[in-house]
């Protein structure tokens, strides 16, 4: 026993004299587990996920990130259900950018390591910078009267969103997908264990 924390102590003393370039680099390159920091930012990101659509639609028509309900309006649109009120070409633009950013930041991330806390970091902080860029254009740009500011806005926002479910979606926490809710109701009324005190699962699903 004695001789256990002596090769304990001896270990934390040589990790520390480690230059602080390995360590950040060591840091960087840890593969995250799905723990309760990872399901609380997951959440937050569902939030924003949220706020973004209702902030889109009522300026431009069109969802950013829930790209069931943009489905369901190019449906109608083509129908001619909704004429005047939705215009195609920004739902399929929208569409369009959501699965861009989705492949996009899909393979990069099979690439780099889609678990590990680097990468994390990377695609989060560029995810944000888009919204910031979408929120400038929006602020500055976006009030001329040619469609293309509205475009602009529009692809920063869904391809930052579909960076966004990408990562969700690809890191073991499938309660969570921080934008189409519709699977996560389906999936808590059928949980064979949802009455079951301790069920992380039914929890992760009930706060998302």
């Amino acid at each position: 026993m004695a001789n256990d924390r002596d090769c304990d102590r001896k270990s934390n003393r040589n990790s520390h004299r480690k230059p602080i370039g390995t360590r950040l680099k060591a840091y960087l390159l840890h593969t995250i587990g799905p723990d309760l920091p990872l399901e609380v930012e997951l959440m937050a990101l569902a939030l924003a996920a949220g706020i973004n659509d209702a902030t889109t639609f009522p300026d431009y028509h069109v969802f950013a990130s829930n790209q069931t309900g943009n489905t369901a309006l190019l449906a109608v649109g083509t129908l001619g259900i909704v004429n005047g009120i939705v215009d195609l070409r920004d739902v399929g633009f929208s569409l369009g950018m959501f699965v861009l950013g989705g492949y996009v930041f899909g393979q990069l991330g099979d690439y780099f390591g889609r678990k590990r806390r680097g990468w994390l970091l990377f695609t989060n902080i560029l995810q944000t910078a888009f919204v910031y860029v979408a929120a400038a254009l929006r602020k500055w740009v976006a009030r001329s009267s040619d469609q293309s500011s509205a475009w602009s806005v529009i692809s920063c926002l869904a391809f930052a969103s579909g960076g966004q479910v990408a990562m969700a979606r690809t890191i073991n926490v499938p309660e969570i997908t921080t934008a189409m809710v519709t699977s996560a109701y389906i999936d808590l009324v059928v949980d064979p264990s949802i009455f079951r005190l301790h069920n992380r699962s039914r929890n992760r699903r009930v706060f998302f």
